[in-house]
């Protein structure tokens, strides 16, 4: 009778305490140690037989030590496992992480290594536990393995392979090979169906099929649909309780699981459209440059958050396992690493526009480009090294992904080699400086006022107002005049008078024109030259050459205008006159070689000829 109330108290509650058994016997990767004689104490894998020996007995002391844990709160009637139950539940796990240090996890990408790992040691305890495995005493120890020629030790009937690491951190320890690792998925189907034998993985898979109503009918089942996560939240037991249709597994996860991970999927995508409509929010062509480089940054940061915390947390709280949870990992990884490259390429550019402004930089200043173009480069390196980072994390040797990019690099030279020439002329400008935004220069045959230097072109403003963009790389393979920077500026034009004009009148006509030059105060009188230079066609000319000392082309043309009133002047009131161009035309008679008188022609630019009969 006693028996029999016994039993009857215990059956109600055995769903109870299977919760928990599920819920704390798979949080293997999550718990820490606890107190131990020798913690730092590495597991054997001297042999074969250290290894798979250490393997199952660290295995089967989790399985058994958990169920005093989940005994305790079966029985009882709260809600969520106490704080000692807790402290328990740590203390009976405090072997089970060693016992992944059986396997070579080395072909396991890093993103996966925090639920893969955990996922292959069930399937191998499944199948271990389903198979027969020769005694420990029948498996090469050290002293046997030392005399084989290979270093290589099967598992009888099977392709379970123990093998000696000859390479890496691990060299010299007989693991789980990493083949075997990889095929793993595949033995435990091959054995799922099959009777467990006598031990604590039967006990325990008898236990939740009893109580589970049509749910998972292995430990490694159980691990893809337990509520780990929300064991904190929602009762264990009341996740036992739930509708078929809800524990009912589609691709290796329940229905709940994918209710929750729809919910946050939604939540998710709303987070990153909130950023999209912040970043629009008052945004405007009359905004400068600063503010919208401000405005990208809240899209990449939103996706990084996302990404990076959110998601993981999902997939944890829900206890997402299987294909699905390795699917999350990678696209998450992939949006975190290639949001932080955005997100740090943004940055760069918004840190060179806030050198820029807290310098009082000119917008399009040559300094100014060189500390955008500075910036982004930099931002440029530090997103590749995200990326290789990244490529490392996915399973991808940061020297594969280098010689990757080299090789990328290499296609994209050679397909843009004009625009990296023009790029590095841009950069050749900004660091040269041999003109700045505002100047008036010469460029091969341009001539007028820089308005903008860009990183692929240089831009000027002719005086018919026409934008001439001229590349980089022509611009640094060219003769570059820059007018602007001339302290002085020339003057050199001729005086004409007429062939009338006496020799004192012409003298004196030379000395006013010196005195005038020696006098102005914008004139440098140490360069003045005027003299009388020679004998045109139709005229005496005099030379007249002097610097102006003006730092612009307008105030150039104004001091030019006023030199030469005044010299008008000069040469009314000596009474002489100006030549203009004079031809004189002959005609004569072809026949009798008799001339005609002559007579001036204003402006004629043909002497010759005119036969007449």
């Amino acid at each position: 009778m006693t028996g029999r109330t016994r039993s009857a108290r215990f059956q109600p509650k055995r769903p109870r305490c299977t919760a928990v058994l599920v819920l704390l016997l798979l949080a293997i990767p999550c718990a820490a140690s606890a107190a131990d004689k020798d913690p730092l104490r590495p597991p054997d894998t001297s042999s074969p037989r250290a290894t798979l020996q250490g393997f199952v007995a660290a295995t089967d002391d989790a399985y058994s030590r958990m169920a005093g844990v989940f005994r305790a709160y079966g029985e009882s009637d709260r809600l969520y496992p106490s704080s000692e139950e807790r402290k328990n539940q740590i203390a009976a796990l405090r072997d089970a992480p060693k016992a992944m240090q059986y396997l070579d996890l080395s072909n396991i990408a890093p993103v996966l290594k925090d639920t893969i790992a955990i996922e292959r040691l069930l399937q191998l305890k499944e199948v271990l536990d389903r198979i027969d495995i020769p005694a420990f005493a029948d498996i090469p120890d050290a002293a046997a393995m030392a005399q084989l020629p290979s270093k290589r030790w099967r598992l009888p009937n099977t392709e379970i392979d123990i093998v000696l690491e000859d390479k890496g951190d691990r060299a010299g320890e007989y693991l789980v090979s990493a083949a075997t690792i990889e095929r793993l998925p595949e033995f435990y189907e091959l054995v799922k169906d099959l009777p467990y034998k006598p031990g604590p993985g039967h006990q325990l898979a008898d236990l939740y099929r009893s109580i589970s109503h049509g749910g998972a009918t292995t430990i490694y089942e159980a691990f893809l649909t337990s509520p780990i996560g929300i064991s904190y939240i929602i009762p264990p037991r009341w996740m036992l309780n739930l509708p078929d249709w809800l524990k009912a597994r589609v691709v290796s996860i329940a229905t709940w699981q994918w209710l929750g991970l729809g919910l946050g999927a939604v939540f998710a995508m709303l987070v990153i459209f909130s950023a999209h409509r912040l970043a629009r929010r008052g945004a405007d062509d009359s905004q400068d440059g600063l503010s919208a480089r401000w405005r990208a940054l809240p899209v990449p940061l939103a996706i990084l958050v996302v990404a990076r915390l959110f998601v993981p947390f999902l997939a944890t709280l829900l206890r997402i396992g299987g294909g699905p949870r390795a699917v999350i990992a990678y696209v998450s990884t992939v949006a975190v690493y290639l949001s932080a490259a955005w997100l740090t390429m943004v940055a760069a550019i918004l840190l060179g526009e806030i050198i820029v402004a807290s310098e009082h930089l000119t917008t399009r200043s040559l300094d100014g480009q060189l500390i955008r173009l500075g910036t982004r480069l930099l931002g440029l390196v530090a997103a590749i090294a995200i990326l290789i980072q990244g490529g490392d994390e996915l399973g991808f040797p940061a020297y594969s992904v280098l010689a990757g990019l080299g090789v990328g690099g290499l296609a994209v030279a050679l397909a843009a080699q004009s625009t990296i020439a023009n790029l590095i002329g841009s950069l050749l400008i900004t660091m040269e400086k041999p003109f700045s935004v505002g100047h008036s220069v010469k460029i091969g045959s341009s001539e007028g006022t820089v308005e903008d230097v860009g990183f692929r072109s240089t831009r000027i403003r002719t005086a018919d107002n026409s934008l001439v963009t001229i590349p980089s790389s022509s611009v640094v393979n060219t003769t570059v005049e820059n007018l602007s920077v001339r302290t002085k500026r020339r003057q050199r034009f001729f005086v004409q008078v007429t062939y009338d004009t006496s020799r004192e009148k012409l003298e004196e006509l030379v000395a006013q024109i010196k005195q005038l030059i020696v006098d102005h105060p914008l004139a440098e009188d140490s360069t003045c030259q005027v003299r009388f230079n020679g004998f045109g066609e139709s005229s005496l000319d005099v030379l007249v050459m002097f610097h102006l000392q003006v730092a612009d082309r307008a105030t150039e043309l104004s001091e030019r205008e006023a030199v030469l009133l005044q010299i008008m002047d000069i040469v009314k009131d000596l009474g002489l006159e100006f030549a203009f161009p004079t031809r004189t035309l002959q005609i004569g008679n072809a026949n009798t070689g008799e001339k005609a008188p002559s007579r001036p022609v204003q402006e004629a630019s043909v002497v010759g000829f005119v036969s007449r009969t």
